[in-house]
């Protein structure tokens, strides 16, 4: 289950700081690196996606089926990992609905290919770029 990474989380932790006490250690990049791909989502989407064209791929609604389901996918993004993930730092949420459009991008998928100025080498090295830069974001300031 994924984790909200803030700053407040890990304010006061020190070098080996005892997590039973309440002080967790800091997420280290790696750990950030995990929670932020919302891999559970991408799956689902895939996989309904999937049998989605497998089904209807010669219907003329095509198109329109492939715009809803990644719609839902977008919107589901942020909704599962709150509900389901109990992520509540929006920073954490957003970088991961991010990180689903660009999934979807990367795939080149009827609604995202169809898409003016879309170009499947730039979605497929964006994603990676975003993938190895999203976790150097830690979170909400502790001021916020």
């Amino acid at each position: 289950m994924r984790m909200v990474i803030t700053k407040r989380n890990s304010m006061a932790v020190k070098d080996g700081a005892d997590a039973a006490c309440g002080n967790p250690a800091p997420d280290s990049y790696r750990e950030r690196l995990f929670k932020y791909i919302p891999a559970e989502v991408v799956v689902l989407y895939v996989a309904v996606y999937g049998i989605a064209y497998a089904m209807f791929a010669a219907d003329p609604l095509f198109s329109l089926t492939a715009r809803w389901i990644l719609i839902a996918g977008i919107v589901g993004t942020p909704l599962y990992l709150w509900k389901a993930g109990q992520v509540t730092d929006w920073v954490q949420l957003v970088i991961s609905t991010t990180g689903f459009v660009l999934w979807a991008c990367a795939l080149g998928v009827v609604p995202v290919s169809e898409m003016p100025g879309y170009h499947q080498i730039i979605a497929s090295l964006t994603l990676p770029l975003y993938i190895v830069l999203s976790p150097l974001i830690e979170g909400i300031p502790e001021r916020w």
